[in-house]
């Protein structure tokens, strides 16, 4: 009887050590993924850190610029993104007034900036006017790749928005 105590102790022990390598198993994992979750947090707020790092850096930038110029960098941006073919990105930099009636959807908006405006572009800034908060760029644009003469450029007239430094909207004459 003594020897069956004996064994039903063992198994017993048994059971509460594996139970016991079971519960510090579990709470090692649960560990490690929270160790992997702050991480993945903190690394996601790092790169939100950066972003407005960057977008801070840029609205310094543009209190240091005359209007003209700032118009001429939102617009640069705008051509660049039709320029690296992110066009949900230049599409979203558009008025929404103006969307709506000239370019309802992103494909109709990308069909006409890719038979509109050239691969690379050479813009020349001819003149600008002001109304408030609004602003009015006379451009020409030409086909670097292609050798187009200047006096082959594309009029056109950029209305932008400015609604504050490094926040705007924008429009184009259409042609």
């Amino acid at each position: 009887m003594a020897n069956h105590k004996k064994k039903n102790n063992k198994i017993v022990y048994g059971i509460g050590i594996s139970l016991l390598i079971l519960i510090i198993v579990a709470i090692s994992f649960n560990r490690n993924k929270k160790q992997q979750n702050d991480f993945e947090a903190q690394q996601e707020k790092t790169e939100e850190q950066i972003v407005q790092m960057e977008k801070d850096n840029i609205t310094d930038k543009l209190q240091g610029l005359e209007e003209r110029d700032r118009m001429e960098f939102y617009f640069g941006i705008f051509l660049n993104y039709i320029e690296e073919a992110e066009y949900k990105k230049a599409y979203d930099l558009l008025y929404p007034e103006f969307k709506e009636n000239y370019f309802p959807t992103l494909e109709t908006f990308t069909e006409y900036v890719q038979k509109t405006f050239p691969e690379m572009a050479e813009i020349e800034y001819e003149n600008i006017e002001r109304n408030g908060d609004i602003y009015v760029l006379w451009i020409g644009i030409a086909d670097v790749l292609n050798g187009k003469r200047t006096d082959e450029k594309k009029k056109m007239n950029i209305v932008i928005q400015e609604n504050d430094y490094n926040d705007f909207v924008m429009s184009f004459s259409v042609i």
